[in-house]
């Protein structure tokens, strides 16, 4: 091995291929977004008028069911007396009333309405009975009661 100024050949070599790389540096553009003319991200900033969020007025009514208050409306029904009800105790009351088999369930399916549910063999739900616990009525009176709780 022939070295020149005791360094070996194949760090020679290193040397001369890194000087090569940095002579061959691009000058301009250094990411694709430069060349393809994607501005600068910046922060937006828009001159639309937000309108202040709405915060619920909680009545703190009293459940006729457990006669708890209820602190959250907007989780509460309205029952067929047209009181107040948590959501919990409504659903509570229908399974007692309503025993289920283990591959049966009480869900709420919406507008005040409860189903009992059974599950087949191909893990499909299937709706048995429906019990209508809030009235059409009494569903759209506390929905707008909730929208007029808003300050």
């Amino acid at each position: 091995m022939k070295q020149k100024n005791n360094i070996p050949k194949k760090e020679i070599k290193k040397k001369e291929k890194k000087k090569v790389n940095d002579d061959s540096k691009l000058v301009g553009f250094s990411t694709l977004n430069q060349v393809s003319g994607v501005p600068k991200p910046h922060s937006y900033k828009s001159h639309l008028q937000v309108s202040p969020t709405k915060v619920i007025k909680e009545p703190l009514d009293k459940c006729s069911i457990c006669g708890q208050t209820i602190l959250n409306i907007s989780q509460a029904m309205c029952s067929p007396d047209s009181s107040f009800v948590h959501f919990d105790c409504v659903l509570d009351k229908i399974k007692s009333e309503h025993p289920v088999r283990e591959n049966q369930t009480i869900s709420y399916i919406g507008k005040g309405c409860f189903a009992k549910l059974e599950k087949n063999e191909n893990g499909s739900w299937s709706i048995i009975e429906r019990y209508t616990y809030e009235s059409q009525e009494n569903y759209e009176k506390m929905k707008s009661y909730v929208e007029e709780a808003k300050v």
